[in-house]
């Protein structure tokens, strides 16, 4: 009957949209909107205040003001780094939903924490990761058994910006990392969603400073990684920077029967040899993949497989970047050390 067609038609979650006033923030409002009813804000921001307005929404300059006066299930959460997880702790121990930028955490102990709360709360904490979303690297991801056992990669990602860094992520209190953790996080969760393994990689890193100013606030400007996977075999580069002399991203693993090449534009599946055998082009705007993430995870808030799949994938990616970076602190300490 058609009465009963009604009751089952599912109600739009309610989200609170949390640093929203930011660039992010603000690409993110009208696609959440598209899926879900925006209750509130929170950002203290100058301009925060008139971007409410404009939307419709109360805004609250901090978290536990918005707790306590808006009723919502999910927050969308577009901070500095340094408030990721204290601001996810909050929104937990409320039973609400998250969905994040990256990083999912800086840390593997903050991760395994943000896991433990999220499942002792029965909430979600989704990362929003566009690659995953691309029709290119989903692609590359269905047909990748088509190359046979992958024996090499090599991934390249640059930005080609003509000045430092600037705003939070030129801080090290707020950003608490450089291109490894911000740039490098969507690549090492490509390869973690292509290579899972249950141990992490083994790492050689190289991390370099185009501006002084960066060295001094040890946020590495570039950063050149040698992977291997001793349990397969595989083995791989990466380079990731911000002042590159072009804007590039390419992903290519090497197979025993062929290879893949990936941009954010094209796949192409290739024989051994180098003969072009099948490729998947896409031209679609970066708003469709965006728009494909968020509406995914507001509908997956309850879905515990995809949501335990999600937790292990993002803690297999903290756990290596934490795991480079704390090689890096005791390389820097030893040579301290020496030097003392």
């Amino acid at each position: 009957m058609p009465g009963d067609r009604v009751k089952n038609v599912r109600p739009r979650p309610r989200v609170l949209v949390i640093g929203f006033a930011g660039h992010q923030g603000k690409e993110y409002l009208p696609i959440v909107r598209e899926s879900a009813d925006i209750v509130g804000g929170v950002d203290p921001a100058p301009a925060a205040s008139s971007l409410a307005d404009e939307w419709g929404f109360p805004r609250y300059d901090i978290l536990g003001e918005a707790l306590e006066k808006v009723d919502f299930d999910a927050a969308v959460v577009t901070v500095p780094h340094s408030e990721h997880f204290p601001v996810c702790a909050k929104l937990l121990a409320r039973g609400r939903h998250v969905i994040k930028e990256k990083p999912f955490a800086v840390t593997e102990q903050e991760a395994r924490q943000l896991i433990h709360l999220a499942q002792r709360a029965d909430r979600s904490v989704f990362t929003l990761l566009q690659r995953n979303f691309n029709p290119v690297f989903q692609y590359a991801q269905e047909n990748l058994a088509r190359i046979g056992e992958p024996y090499w990669f090599s991934y390249d990602y640059h930005f080609n910006l003509a000045h430092p860094t600037t705003g939070w992520r030129a801080s090290r209190e707020q950003a608490m990392g450089g291109v490894l953790l911000d740039m490098g996080y969507h690549l090492i969760d490509v390869l973690s969603g292509m290579f899972p393994d249950p141990e992490p990689p083994r790492v050689h890193s190289a991390f370099v400073h185009h501006y002084q100013e960066m060295r001094d606030r040890r946020l590495e400007d570039l950063v050149s990684l040698m992977c291997s996977y001793p349990s397969t075999g595989l083995a791989g580069s990466l380079r990731i920077s911000r002042h590159n002399y072009e804007k590039i991203e390419h992903l290519c693993v090497l197979g025993t029967e062929g290879a893949l090449n990936v941009a954010p534009g094209v796949a192409t599946l290739h024989s051994i040899g180098g003969l072009p055998l099948e490729h998947r082009t896409w031209e679609g705007p970066k708003i469709d993949t965006v728009r494909s993430m968020i509406a995914h995870h507001l509908g997956h808030l309850d879905d515990h497989d995809y949501r335990q799949d999600h937790l292990q994938r993002q803690l297999a990616v903290v756990r290596t970047i934490d795991g480079i970076y704390r090689d890096r602190l005791r390389e820097r300490n030893a040579l301290a050390d020496r030097c003392a």
